[in-house]
């Protein structure tokens, strides 16, 4: 077997990839579903289970974690649940409205507050009150800092304030100016606020078109001032794309003049997020507006994941690789995770597809018992001179002689598409080695020949799966 290698050249296998894909298939076929990079290697995209039914058929609209009630809080059609520690569920609340966004913050007086961008609901937990407020604008996005809700109109420019220490009270009249704010930059819509972390008294207020960041400066006719000389000329597509984390706002942005793009913000500079193949796909989606997102931490990385139901794609962006990835239920949709929620050391979500609650965690492995598909698509092997070449092998490390769930062995599968445009031949199957078997070598031989090769790799199996770049071996 030496002296047959030896006649090849060995090149890198390039497992440890991401979805980059060019905009056409010949210049780049590069994707990955359901794997992200952990320290030079693919490990598991986090799986889910159910944790608590409670209508299969309803539908999951928004989650809220309270640190000071010590409960979450979901809204499933019109309907408002609690969950204490050991997710014992309890109604507290009926709202007008059985679909659509729902956006939930908090203040310090016990009082939660519910968007469903028709009315606000306020929902006390020390006295055991559930409320629609009586406001005279159309609410959206909404959020808390120092001592208001905070909320746009979205049925215009203006963005209101509550009263301070109730959120049932939104003052908001012509002669009550104290409580009204608005949109300066350009003619546009309110369409969220939304406080700074870890920026103190920063708030940003979005528009379609524009974002103006404000300051809250405590003065006495109205609290907040406009940065001067600051503002994003991006707005946001869909508040419901708005996530934050570790000091990071990122969201769905578009302008009078661009399409839609993935932004983020440190509250500094506004860095696009997007490569051209995924500005490519961006640009061709059916209704780009219809987006979810949300932002989650797997094993110390910070996560951007964002949804288009209707087109049937989820993407995540990884913040500490720069990276992005798909990820999909087991049949290749789009992900079932809507909203997202950190409670009791664990994150639990509401879904597109029911009305129940499910867990997110890399330690689950399957999608609620089934088999999730983990592919790696790499870069395509192309010599500088177009020649054509003859694929001895190719092969990578991988974990093995790992239990599984169902005491099947996973697999791994590969195919080749030897066109430059992703029409993958038959997939050549290995099986894994069974439980304390590790010593391995993943290997395929004589793949023939070819001068734009690229490889497809399967994972199935109710199992974790750890592997790293490996070689290919080619000779002319």
């Amino acid at each position: 077997m030496r002296s047959y290698a030896a006649r090849y050249k060995e090149i890198s296998s390039s497992i440890v990839c991401s979805t980059k894909f060019g905009r056409y298939p010949k210049i780049s076929l590069e994707q990955v579903w359901n794997l992200i990079e952990s320290d030079g290697w693919m490990v598991n995209f986090a799986g889910y289970d159910q944790v608590v039914e409670i209508n299969p058929v309803g539908q999951g609209r928004g989650i809220y974690s309270s640190v000071k009630f010590n409960h979450l809080i979901a809204v499933i059609d019109d309907n408002v649940y609690v969950f204490d520690e050991s997710l014992n569920k309890r109604l507290v609340g009926n709202m007008t409205t059985f679909t659509g966004d729902v956006f939930i913050s908090e203040n310090n007086i016990n009082q939660i507050a519910i968007s469903d961008l028709q009315n606000i609901y306020v929902y006390n937990y020390g006295n055991e009150t559930f409320i629609k407020a009586n406001i005279n604008f159309t609410p959206g996005y909404i959020t808390f800092q120092n001592g208001r809700f905070i909320s746009p109109d979205t049925s215009s420019n203006q963005w209101r304030l509550s009263q301070t220490n109730d959120g049932s009270i939104w003052p908001g009249t012509i002669s009550d100016t104290q409580y009204i704010g608005a949109l300066q930059t350009k003619p546009d819509f309110a369409m969220a606020t939304i406080r700074f972390p870890g920026r103190g008294n920063l708030l940003y207020v979005m528009g379609k078109t524009v974002t103006e960041p404000w300051y809250d400066i405590g003065a006495q006719l109205f609290p907040y001032q406009r940065s001067p000389s600051v503002n994003v000329d991006y707005g946001c597509l869909n508040s419901a794309t708005i996530a934050y984390g570790d000091n990071i706002i990122c969201w769905l942005a578009a302008n009078e003049s661009s399409g839609p793009v993935i932004l983020y913000t440190n509250g500094g500079d506004i860095v696009p997020i997007s490569t051209d193949g995924i500005d490519f796909k961006l640009a061709q989606l059916v209704q780009p507006e219809n987006a979810y997102a949300f932002m989650f931490k797997q094993d110390g990385h910070l996560l951007y994941v964002i949804t288009w139901p209707t087109d049937n794609i989820t993407y995540i962006y990884d913040f500490n690789t720069k990276k992005f990835f798909n990820i999909s239920d087991p049949n290749f949709n789009h992900h079932i995770a809507k909203r997202i929620a950190f409670f009791n050391n664990k994150y639990y979500f509401v879904s597109f597809i029911d009305g129940n609650l499910y867990e997110l965690s890399s330690e689950i492995l399957s999608a609620n018992g089934m088999q999730i598909p983990r592919v790696i698509i790499p870069p395509t092997i192309r010599l500088p001179n177009q020649g054509r070449f003859v694929c001895g092998y190719t092969g990578f490390t991988i974990e093995e002689g790992m239990a599984t769930n169902d005491g099947n062995p996973p697999i791994a599968q590969m195919a080749m598409a030897k066109d430059g445009n992703g029409n993958f031949g038959s997939y050549y199957t290995k099986v894994l080695n069974q439980v304390g078997q590790r010593q391995n070598r993943l290997i395929w031989w004589q793949l023939g020949s070819a001068n734009d090769l690229t490889f497809q790799y399967r994972f199935y199996g109710l199992s974790r799966f750890v592997a790293t770049n490996g070689l290919t071996g080619i000779y002319q």
